[in-house]
């Protein structure tokens, strides 16, 4: 994904109910609109005259006093274009016809709060707020706005530097109280609001592909036929969809798990050999959930079992590193090498071998960053007990060759060999690579102080390299 493809959440600027007053200040400023429709000055002075001819006094100068309360008033302008309130129009500003639905409800301010939040909701990016803000308290308990910026980034979102649209999306979400402002949210509003509840999100996205399509299949057919499907028939219409699957095995791979987690009845089924699958109808479940509006969500490209554990405390994920299970190792590891990238502040972009397939034994993570300038990032993450090798390091410096990656992060629950340090070193004196080399010790220091150390233990590192790198400009012959 790239930056210009990544989602993002609306530039709202000075367009803000703190900035404003409160919310019912919005009737004011789409009866601005309303009134000067079209002339774009007009509105701009409107808005200056109101809330910011107080501004800017730091500037002594009243020409350039002025230049910035004017800008500060088209920045509310632009607010509230990209929250649908206005026209696409941008040199002519006038109200979309939801922010005229929004101003005819100037007499029932509640109401208008709860349809503008239903608003931020569904078409705002609303519910993927708040579902980063609840990965996040999953995590650590307590919910900042910066926290819910870094699980954005987790999550694929373009998050310039330094942005407040997070914080004041919430702000909006809260005038109707959805959300209040430490980040609680009211669920029962949410759900009522949003038309989908957080649950069902996280199951809808839990399913495989051959499941969704089942209860795609069985929601068309409820349309013109509600009575339960033979087995037969419903397998019949997967095959013409074109799903694959083990005719053997449809009752582990389909019908079990839709029907332990209330998706489907199952009657008539029986066990044994030529066994039968019965009837299957769809619950109340399937047929309520609105699967456009989740699958129009951007909840990140990462696999659903992944997103939902991403609320994890990092010492849990070391501690199931350590697991018997092969299956709760591998989605350790790739929690632990996603982890370590939201925390340096980079963009998770392709995890090429995922760990749950290698039985949590490696796991590689291409990672971007956009900060003073472009970096790509290769992270191995090994969870073994042997000593990590030199043929782990000289694997990994082909990859970010190949993939044309500036930063090598190794990580191990163990420890590196003498020859891995110093092959490292070695490449950080005679090529563009840097390596990075992390290890059980770091780890530990890592899960017991949060970020923090990770980050302590990069920029270490870094003035190592700056140190190494240094000859490398007497090497280039000036003329």
């Amino acid at each position: 994904m790239t930056e210009d493809s990544a989602p993002r959440l609306p530039p709202i600027v000075e367009f803000t109910p703190e900035q404003l007053g409160g919310f019912e200040s919005i009737f004011l400023v789409l009866e601005i609109v309303k009134s000067d429709s079209g002339d774009r000055a007009k509105i701009v002075e409107a808005i200056r005259a109101i809330w910011f001819a107080n501004s800017a006094l730091n500037y002594l100068d009243l020409d350039k006093r002025l230049i910035q309360q004017l800008k500060r008033a088209g920045n509310v302008v632009s607010g509230m274009r990209a929250l649908g309130l206005l026209a696409e129009n941008q040199s002519k500003p006038a109200l979309s016809s939801f922010g005229d639905e929004i101003l005819l409800l100037k007499s029932t301010p509640d109401l208008a709060a709860r349809k503008f939040a239903t608003f931020l909701l569904r078409e705002r990016r609303g519910i993927e707020l708040l579902e980063a803000a609840r990965a996040v308290r999953r995590r650590v308990g307590r919910v900042t706005k910066a926290a819910v910026d870094s699980e954005l980034l987790l999550r694929g979102y373009a998050v310039p530097t330094n942005s407040s649209n997070s914080g004041k999306l919430r702000q909006w979400l809260g005038t109707a109280g959805v959300v209040d402002d430490h980040w609680v949210i009211d669920e029962d509003l949410f759900a009522d609001l949003a038309g989908v509840k957080s649950s069902e999100i996280t199951d809808w996205r839990k399913l495989t592909p051959l499941q969704r399509i089942t209860l795609e299949i069985l929601r068309m057919r409820s349309e013109g036929n509600e009575s339960p499907i033979a087995s037969p028939d419903l397998l019949e219409l997967l095959r013409q969809r074109g799903a694959e699957f083990n005719g053997g095995q449809v009752k582990r791979d389909i019908y079990k798990p839709l029907v332990d987690q209330g998706w489907i009845t199952q009657t008539g089924a029986t066990g044994g050999r030529g066994a039968k699958g019965g009837a299957i109808a769809p619950t109340e479940k399937t047929l309520e959930l609105d699967v456009d509006l989740i699958d129009g969500l951007a909840l990140g490209d990462l696999p659903a079992e992944l997103q939902e554990h991403l609320g994890r405390p990092l010492p849990d994920v070391l501690k199931d590193l350590r697991s018997t299970d092969t299956h709760t190792k591998g989605l350790a590891l790739e929690l632990l090498a996603l982890r370590l990238a939201a925390d340096c502040g980079l963009m998770p972009v392709d995890l090429r071998v995922r760990g749950v397939a290698t039985g949590g034994a490696e796991v590689d993570l291409v990672a971007e960053g956009a900060h003073l300038h472009f970096s790509r990032w290769l992270f191995q993450c090994k969870n073994q007990i042997a000593t990590v090798d030199l043929g782990v390091l000289a694997k990994e410096l082909g990859m970010a060759t190949l993939l044309r990656a500036q930063v090598v992060v190794i990580v191990t629950t163990a420890a590196f060999a003498k020859s891995v340090r110093d092959f490292a070193r070695q490449a950080a004196e005679t090529t563009a690579i840097q390596v990075v080399l992390i290890d059980k010790v770091i780890l530990e220091k890592y899960a017991q102080e949060g970020p923090s150390a990770l980050r302590e233990e990069l920029h270490s590192r870094a003035v190592e390299v700056l140190t190494l790198k240094r000859p490398q400009l007497d090497e280039v012959p000036i003329e």
